[in-house]
């Protein structure tokens, strides 16, 4: 059989855990539906039910979410019915277990904005400390057309599974989508125990300070070390082992942290000289201005997109000793002023 263009252009497409197809045929199986419509849909092989092929591909994934879609019961938001069958190891027995392992909720962030790609690679994950609040803020990376927003929810609603290891203080964590609601926002609320706001600008998920030092029950260190340093190990890619990469990567943590961004701190910090630290990147054909040059604009552009602070205080959060030079810097990165960049938001 030849296989329509569709499903062609999904082999160079990224592909997903075969856990999800656990979760449709959990679902199924509630419904009292033969998973072999499911199978034939969605072209699934012998060898993915056999699971001897541990992925599915991009097209299947979103064949899947339209199969759910197609026999969700009425009324109740799909997301909150397919939350019942998506256990917190899903997706991705790894990634999983180092979350529910972690010591506290910060340290469960952590891997979910280090590797919820890897098992999600639909999203790029990206964590913003705004004021009292850190936000979770989930980028589309992948079009999923008429599924969009049910994954956008699904996705939301799993790390929101993390209630189920601790217990979240109030105010209640604060989830934002894009889009107007799917069913009954009391719905949302009830069975994920968060605020749910709709049509808002960007996805995310608002955690209070005070939640991110909040132990979880399941916490393991020897556990989650062990596998964390498997995760660590299986995203890792030469590039990232360069000094340049390191030092982009000091550079982005210290920033958020509000910490001092000179060369001598981050020196320091890898435990060599400054000289060695320019000499290193020089032979790498960078510098360590034009990495925190780099830093700084992506840095400022993520608070202009994802926060209300004047541009004064983005400017002096960057690095900046004044509007003038931040805006100039900026311009001349974008071609746009900090101002103009915020309205086209």
């Amino acid at each position: 059989m030849t296989s329509g263009p569709e499903e062609r252009r999904s082999l160079q497409a990224p592909i997903f855990p075969i856990a999800l197809l656990d979760l449709a045929e959990n679902y199924y199986a509630s419904r009292k539906l033969n998973k072999s419509a499911l199978y034939q849909r969605c072209k699934i092989n012998a060898d993915q039910i056999s699971r001897a092929e541990l992925h599915i591909s991009e097209w299947q994934f979103r064949e899947i979410l339209r199969c759910c879609q197609d026999i969700a019961h009425p009324g109740l938001p799909l997301s909150v019915q397919l939350a019942e069958f998506i256990p917190i190891t899903l997706p991705g027995g790894m990634f999983g277990l180092a979350l529910f392992t972690a010591k506290d909720i910060n340290h469960a962030l952590e891997v979910v904005i280090d590797f919820a790609h890897t098992v999600m690679p639909a999203y790029h994950f990206e964590g913003l400390n705004v004021g009292n609040q850190y936000h979770v803020i989930l980028k589309p990376a992948i079009d999923f057309g008429d599924t969009q927003y049910l994954l956008d929810e699904a996705v939301s609603g799993y790390i929101l599974n993390l209630r189920h290891f601790t217990h979240f203080s109030d105010p209640a964590i604060q989830v934002h989508l894009t889009h107007e609601p799917l069913g009954d926002t009391s719905a949302y609320e009830n069975h994920f125990q968060a605020k749910y706001l709709f049509s808002k600008k960007s996805i995310r998920i608002i955690f209070e300070k005070h939640h991110l030092t909040q132990l979880l029950h399941t916490r393991n260190q020897a556990t989650f070390n062990e596998v964390y340093c498997n995760l660590k190990g299986a995203a890792t890619s030469p590039s990232e082992l360069t000094t340049s990469c390191k030092v982009r990567k000091s550079l982005q943590l210290r920033l958020a942290d509000g910490l001092s961004t000179s060369i001598c701190q981050i020196a320091e910090q890898m435990n060599i000289s400054e000289r060695t630290l320019a000499r290193r990147l020089h032979q790498e054909d960078s510098s360590f201005a034009e990495i925190k040059q780099q830093v700084s604009f992506n840095y400022a552009k993520l608070l202009l997109e994802n926060t209300e602070y004047p541009i004064c205080k983005i400017a002096k959060i960057c690095g900046y000793n004044n509007d003038s030079n931040f805006s100039r810097a900026f311009k001349s990165a974008s071609g746009q002023t900090p101002k103009q960049f915020r309205s086209n938001q």
